[in-house]
């Protein structure tokens, strides 16, 4: 009896050890937290990245809802309320569309104010027809297509069976016509929103702005970045043939050549990458052919593309940029063009792009960012000689902050960017002043 307890307590000490021990590695391992958090930027795999829809990498960003309380920009961590009502849209009988307005400042406010209205925000515009393509909706897809980058639905009124397409560059309104639909689904997912930032939408010279009334707060977050070695971007877009390639190296940049028909450059010493597809000639006919192509080259070039949102669509340079999100909020300073950015001419197609790929979330020990108002943040470009009209854009944005000791993680802080001059710099770059409010 004696000899058997004390084997049990020898077990014991060994469960114990092994507890700590297992505890030691969970809790310094960086892939631990956040596994299940749904903030935008996900871990996903070269097995799982086909998985990812194209609905899903052009979508709307931000959803802003105007109840009882006024405007708020709503999010939701752990349902992206966006994805989720692009999913109810789905079963919806949406028909043609037409024309209600254009060119009428007045009245395109009026209606991005309006009260009871859920409205879904593209960064950028889309057509009608890449719409009815994501909704698998053939009335859109194969009707005249139109350009807009709002969504707006009336969640009250019963009497009013449509939704509206809004178009923030000439102010254009539309109205198609919806069967089948009920609005109980979204009203649940607008109660479910754990963000609610109030805004205000106000038309400028350059476009419709999202104020924010208030200071806004918002989180720090840190993740692991992951790379790639140059030899697996090669085999990935020279097809797997690689024996003709033509290296070269200066300074910490490498050219692979392969004949005269495609290069690729990798910068070491910033990890971006370009690469150059001189037998890719032909140019997209249509607006739908234009993005998808688009998404066909960001599924090649990254293992992680869940995080990826469509920020800009150019369709006269035939110009598409990709950036990664987190909250709803876009992230600069990754490099001078995004994360992706992808062109076609008629002399080849051209991809930039970056060696560093958000991962995985890790713990971060800096309080959440206290931003100032809108109102202040123009206020402080006034003080330093910028009118409101030399501002052709404005975001709350999380810029990606590379840490000195640590080159696999970097910080994502919370902060304004602005557009003047053609050029989008941080609030501080501008004014030598901090955004934060004190």
């Amino acid at each position: 009896m004696k000899f058997s307890r004390l084997i049990i307590q020898v077990l014991l000490v060994i469960a114990v050890i092994m507890s700590i021990v297992l505890s030691f590695f969970i809790w310094t391992n960086t892939a631990r937290y956040q596994r299940g958090r749904n903030i935008d930027v996900t871990s996903s795999t070269q097995a799982n990245k086909n998985e990812i829809p194209i609905n899903q990498v052009i979508s709307p960003t931000s959803v802003i809802w105007h109840g009882d309380s006024g405007q708020n920009l709503i999010y939701n961590s752990n349902d992206n309320i966006a994805l989720s009502i692009q999913k109810v849209m789905k079963d919806w009988k949406i028909d043609s569309p037409r024309l209600v307005s254009k060119k009428d400042g007045a009245y395109y406010q009026k209606i991005i104010q309006s009260k009871d209205v859920l409205q879904l925000v593209y960064p950028s515009s889309v057509s009608t027809s890449i719409l009815g393509y994501l909704l698998n909706n053939n009335s859109l897809r194969n009707d005249k297509s139109y350009s807009f980058n709002r969504i707006l639905i009336n969640l009250k009124d019963k009497n009013d069976k449509n939704i509206y397409l809004a178009n923030d560059s000439n102010y254009a309104v539309y109205k198609a016509p919806v069967r089948n639909a009920t609005s109980a689904p979204i009203t649940k997912l607008i109660k479910k929103a754990n963000i609610k930032l109030k805004i205000r939408l106000n038309i400028m010279k350059h476009g419709v702005f999202t104020f924010f009334t208030n200071p806004v707060s918002l989180k720090t977050y840190s993740y692991v970045i992951s790379s790639k070695e140059d030899g697996e971007y090669t085999t990935a877009l020279f097809d797997s043939n690689t024996n003709g390639l033509v290296t070269s190296e200066d300074n910490g940049v490498y050219t692979y050549n392969y004949g005269e028909s495609k290069r690729l450059v990798s910068d070491h010493n910033s990890g971006e990458l370009s690469f150059e597809d001189y037998t890719d000639t032909s140019v997209p006919k249509t607006k739908l052919a234009f993005l998808q192509r688009g998404y066909q080259k960001v599924v090649n070039l990254q293992n992680s593309i869940s995080n990826l949102r469509l920020y800009s669509a150019n369709w006269g340079d035939k110009d598409l940029v990709f950036r990664e999100y987190v909250e709803g909020f876009p992230i600069f300073k990754k490099s001078h063009f995004g994360s992706i950015r992808i062109n076609f001419s008629r002399k080849g197609s051209t991809e930039n792009f970056l060696n560093k790929v958000l991962e995985v979330p890790v713990p971060s020990d800096q309080a959440a960012t206290k931003l100032k108002s809108t109102n202040d943040i123009f206020k402080g470009l006034e003080k330093v000689g910028y009118s409101p009209n030399d501002v052709q854009n404005i975001e709350v944005a999380y810029q990606w902050e590379s840490e000195t000791d640590n080159e696999k993680v970097v910080d994502l802080k919370p902060t304004y960017y602005i557009k003047i001059d053609g050029h989008w710099k941080p609030y501080s770059d501008w004014t030598n002043d901090t955004a934060e409010d004190k």
